[in-house]
């Protein structure tokens, strides 16, 4: 129950920071030249959009997660090991100097997604029960990094989107949500 009350509670969050006013949502954005003299932007960066499109994306994804994670059976330190990863996932985008702006959930998802699937590692590797679906989203996850690349192309260009994804997020997500757990 704390893991679909964590997802719902997200999406809430980032629900309400869409129908801030445009400047406090700019505010809120993660900049590699003012993260330090605003450090809540480790936070709030994940919760803002770039478009009503790009919230619904990640909304939807959130929902998935939500979903995921209660059929991997994940626990309540599950839950809050995305309070040690949140910040983690936006501090690791200054590996990539390429990288000056961040907005978007798609780095918290990838954690989220990390945490399931380490959780769904840990039980197998506890012998407390087998996951397929744990495993199975690890599959996904580790050829999605791939093919995406993000050590060597961190920023990509969509057009469908309108504005570059930052890859190098998906990357420091699955990587902290992984390490957190």
């Amino acid at each position: 129950m704390a893991w679909s009350g964590l997802c719902a509670a997200l999406a809430g969050l980032c629900i309400v920071v869409w129908l801030l006013p445009v400047e406090a949502q700019i505010a809120m954005r993660w900049r590699a030249d003012t993260w330090t003299a605003q450090p809540w932007v480790l936070w709030t960066a994940g919760l803002t959009h770039l478009s009503d499109t790009h919230l619904l994306a990640n909304l939807l994804a959130l929902f998935c997660l939500s979903v995921l994670g209660q059929l991997v059976e994940v626990r309540r330190s599950d839950a809050l090991a995305l309070l040690l990863a949140w910040p983690v996932v936006h501090l690791g985008l200054l590996l990539w100097p390429q990288i000056q702006f961040y907005s978007g959930f798609s780095g918290l998802s990838h954690a989220l997604a990390g945490i399931i699937t380490a959780r769904a590692a840990i039980d197998i590797g506890a012998n407390k029960h087998f996951s397929v679906l744990g495993i199975l989203l690890a599959i996904v996850m580790l050829a999605k990094l791939i093919w995406e690349a993000a050590w060597t192309a961190p920023l990509r260009m969509d057009a469908s989107w309108g504005f570059a994804v930052v890859q190098a997020a998906h990357l420091t997500g699955v990587l902290s949500g992984v390490l957190a757990s």
